[in-house]
């Protein structure tokens, strides 16, 4: 399936970068919010052309799928056992702000309840782990 989304605006990307949280961990690249919001103009032009090529070509940075996992000890847990610890990724900032931007568009521009099975409660607005349980 094809879907026709229109290319990203340049207000729309600073729009995004705005509302960035600038103290979040960054991803192996090591960019983070505070650095994005302090781009020059002509930056963020080109990064809005990327984030436009991607729509044009249907072609994404396998890349930016790429991970940084740090292992967080469990409080009170042995340090020794695997179990105590939870695993954090951490994906780029700019692939983060690509998938807001995305579903923003797709949201805005397709209905998601016709698209997206009932069951299934990722990318959807106030559906949560909690709801899925709920459901079963």
């Amino acid at each position: 399936m094809s879907l026709p989304i229109s290319a990203y605006t340049l207000a729309e990307v600073k729009a995004e970068i705005t509302r960035l949280n600038t103290c979040k961990a960054p991803g192996y690249d090591l960019i983070t919010g505070q650095i994005l919001k302090q781009l020059p103009c002509k930056t963020t032009a080109l990064l809005t052309l990327l984030f436009n090529c991607i729509l044009t070509l249907s072609f994404f940075l396998v890349i930016w799928k790429y991970a940084e996992i740090l292992m967080i000890p469990k409080p009170g847990k042995p340090p020794h056992e695997p179990t105590s610890y939870r695993p954090i990724s951490l994906l780029p900032i700019t692939i983060k702000l690509f998938e807001r931007l995305f579903l923003k568009r797709i949201s805005k521009e397709h209905d998601l309840s016709t698209l997206l099975p009932s069951h299934q409660f990722g990318f959807r607005e106030h559906h949560s782990t909690i709801h899925q349980v709920h459901r079963i």
